[in-house]
């Protein structure tokens, strides 16, 4: 055991992490060197200097909203990569495949030429525009919907919005174009709020779409208008068992959310996952200091209605 060693695993000591073979060894090596004896004390030392300080408590609330940031961003993460990854970031892999392996090494020169083949005919044909894109609408294109209009006992709807020249776009609610147009008009808070606030009524009858659901989630979480986010809750409020993101954008506006009305809202649309650990923890700190004597009144009773944990 050499000193390098010894310095780089006097922490796991101090913390009880080493094994007892390797305690052992350490032990001895500190009596003989001077070197690594003070190396330890003067760790044992500024551990006992942490230990003094007051250590506060984390509030319940940034808790769940730590463990709500956690699980979003444990979803959107990579996945494990597959096998091929090796090979990708490993070019040794596939020298060594190919040495090995002449069948390889004819395949990989075939797929090769053929990859030059169709990037050069992917060139050519890239010259053509798609027919499909010259319908598309894109939202850089747009200066802001001034209207939307539902026409009653059907399906259709009608949106004006404005590009260099005010246009107008008609179709059904169903149609993906249409969708698109009310998912823009739901995330921009340059349009007015009366046509916020007709966008996500009219999203509220898609919410099966999970882009709809994501055009809602941010209305929720980022609207002006509290009328426009009581309107999104309402229409996300019966997937907060199915989708995590619309249980935690449901949570964060029940923790942060400037208005009562929306709160209360959170508060009853979270009934049905009352025992998930988040919601649990951020009921138990509404019921104990919660500003709103509504908003710890009902959470309180939320709690009582719930088993006890062991």
């Amino acid at each position: 055991m050499n000193c390098d060693w010894v310095q780089q695993n006097v922490s796991l000591y101090l913390y009880n992490e080493l094994a007892d073979d390797a305690r052992h060894e350490l032990e001895q090596h500190i009596q003989r060197c001077k070197a690594c004896a003070a190396e330890l004390a003067a760790q044992q030392e500024f551990q006992a200097q942490m230990n003094a300080l007051v250590v506060e408590e984390p509030s319940a609330s940034f808790l769940a909203s730590a463990r709500m940031r956690l699980q979003e961003a444990l979803e959107s993460a990579e996945q494990h990569r597959a096998w091929y990854h090796r090979f990708v970031f490993d070019p040794t892999a596939w020298l060594r495949q190919v040495r090995f392996s002449p069948a390889l090494a004819a395949v990989l020169l075939l797929v090769g030429f053929g990859s030059g083949l169709g990037t050069m005919y992917s060139a050519l044909g890239s010259k053509a525009p798609h027919p499909a894109s010259q319908n598309t609408i894109q939202e850089a294109s747009i200066g802001g919907i001034t209207s939307i209009e539902h026409k009653p006992n059907s399906n259709d709807v009608k949106i004006q919005y404005q590009r260099i020249v005010p246009d107008s776009v008609e179709g059904s609610i169903s149609d993906p174009q249409i969708q698109e147009m009310l998912t823009f008009a739901a995330r921009n808070n340059f349009n007015n709020s009366g046509v916020r606030l007709d966008s996500v009524d009219l999203l509220t009858s898609k919410p099966d779409d999970p882009r709809v659901r994501e055009a809602l989630t941010y209305a929720l979480r980022f609207d002006s208008n509290p009328g426009v986010r009581l309107k999104a809750l309402d229409g996300l409020k019966d997937y907060v068992k199915q989708d995590i993101r619309v249980r935690n954008a449901v949570l964060d506006a029940l923790l942060n959310d400037s208005n009562l009305g929306v709160r209360a809202g959170a508060l009853k649309a979270l009934e049905p996952v009352r025992a998930d650990t988040s919601v649990r923890m951020a009921l138990q700190q509404l019921a104990k200091s919660d500003p709103s004597e509504y908003i710890r009144t009902e959470s309180d009773r939320e709690l009582a209605s719930m088993p006890a944990i062991d």
